[in-house]
């Protein structure tokens, strides 16, 4: 397994530096960060191109965040939250047949990252 999220984690942190940027920019516009819903509609087992890059929030425009991968070993989304505000980036991959689940926090709330974990198979549901 650590082969595969060393792998994850290395384009998902050279990733982060321009989605930081971006978000930067589209705060200084608009006053809030923006959120993205998942790049793919499940979480990739390989590397895979995103399928829900068109999915997005009813209440923001298409997606400001550029220079995604043409294919990505993990799916990727982001959360955003307010006062203070800021953001989330959350990665989900399949790794030797199991979900798991790896975020990293931008902002003042160091709570909402973690390390990768994996996720239960029946997962309650709200």
């Amino acid at each position: 397994m650590s082969q595969t999220t060393d792998q994850i984690d290395a384009v998902a942190s050279a990733l982060f530096s321009g989605v930081a940027a971006q978000q930067a920019a589209y705060y200084a516009t608009h006053g809030a960060y923006y959120q993205m819903l998942w790049t793919h509609s499940e979480p990739p087992a390989t590397a895979t191109a995103p399928d829900s890059l068109d999915e997005r929030p009813t209440d923001q425009p298409a997606s400001p965040i550029q220079g995604l991968p043409a294919t990505m070993r993990s799916r990727l989304r982001i959360d955003t939250y307010g006062k203070p505000a800021g953001w989330t980036m959350t990665l989900e991959a399949v790794i030797d047949g199991e979900v798991w689940r790896w975020s990293i926090d931008c902002g003042v709330d160091s709570s909402r990252s973690s390390a990768w974990a994996m996720l239960p198979v029946n997962p309650p549901q709200p």
